[in-house]
């Protein structure tokens, strides 16, 4: 995962914190769509790829007694705040590595957001680990995108295509989001649901009031492509240089007067009962 390139910290934490807002508009006001009753106290929590740990405060608050909750979150890279948010640990950890033994089959729930194709051809194997860590009768729970060209203009299309072609560097399929619900039904996970959340972007948003912010969060994004192509021998095949000399900002113009739909695949299901 070495190839998770950033144009800076704050902005990163900033982009994936809206993120978090711009979906929840998509899963009624809620950070997760796995049935958890909430109304539990002593939940032991895993998120990866937790960044901050924004979407685990969000979790918190969800809860009736989120003093008795554990909640731990783990990301590549040290964006953690210092302090720590109050009530969330948070630690280094490479989704491609072996998880911590004591972790096994402890968690309540195990949540992860737009990571999974880090793990390139070995995703299952990924999968596979992550889940282990789960308890019997707990829940997991995964988003990843699932963009298709549909009806977005010029630049939009070619956001996505230089994503795909992003993914492909490390052996991911285009469309390896479409995989998420057998991957985990192959895993032993019962109860599997998947959900497709046609996420607007600007004034497609369902959210006149998160329009704004919907485009922030994912022209950021875009910036991260423009500082990993500079890294690249040769630039990206799938746009001319020309094109992406002049594209973050015909990227940002057509988001905020046009819009776009980029889908989310979210994918939950339980760990059976020994």
């Amino acid at each position: 995962m070495s190839n998770y390139v950033v144009k800076s910290v704050d902005e990163e934490n900033k982009r994936l914190e809206q993120g978090t807002q711009v979906i929840r508009a998509y899963m009624n006001g809620n950070v997760f769509l796995a049935p958890i009753d909430t109304q539990r106290s002593h939940l032991k929590i895993l998120d990866s790829a937790a960044s901050n740990g924004y979407w685990l405060s969000q979790f918190q608050a969800s809860l009736k007694d989120p003093g008795s909750a554990t909640l731990i979150g783990t990301d590549i890279q040290d964006r953690f705040p210092d302090p720590p948010r109050p009530g969330v640990s948070l630690h280094i950890h490479d989704i491609n590595k072996p998880w911590p033994e004591p972790w096994g089959s402890t968690f309540d729930f195990v949540h992860q957001t737009l990571v999974l194709f880090q793990a390139g051809p070995n995703q299952r194997e990924a999968l596979a680990s992550l889940a282990r860590l789960v308890k019997p009768g707990g829940w997991i729970e995964l988003m990843e995108p699932q963009y298709g060209n549909g009806e977005n203009a010029t630049a939009a299309v070619q956001f996505g295509d230089m994503v795909r072609e992003l993914w492909g560097m490390s052996g991911t399929k285009p469309d390896f989001a479409a995989d998420l619900e057998g991957l985990l039904t192959d895993a032993g996970f019962v109860d599997v649901a998947s959900v497709l959340l046609p996420v607007g972007v600007g004034p497609k948003h369902k959210d006149p009031a998160l329009a704004d912010v919907s485009v922030d969060s994912v022209v950021a994004g875009g910036k991260n492509i423009v500082v990993a192509e500079k890294l690249i021998p040769g630039g990206l095949k799938s746009i001319s240089k020309e094109d992406f000399g002049t594209w973050i900002d015909r990227f940002e113009e057509e988001l905020r007067t046009k819009g776009a739909i980029f889908p989310m695949r979210v994918v939950y299901g339980r760990k059976p009962q020994a």
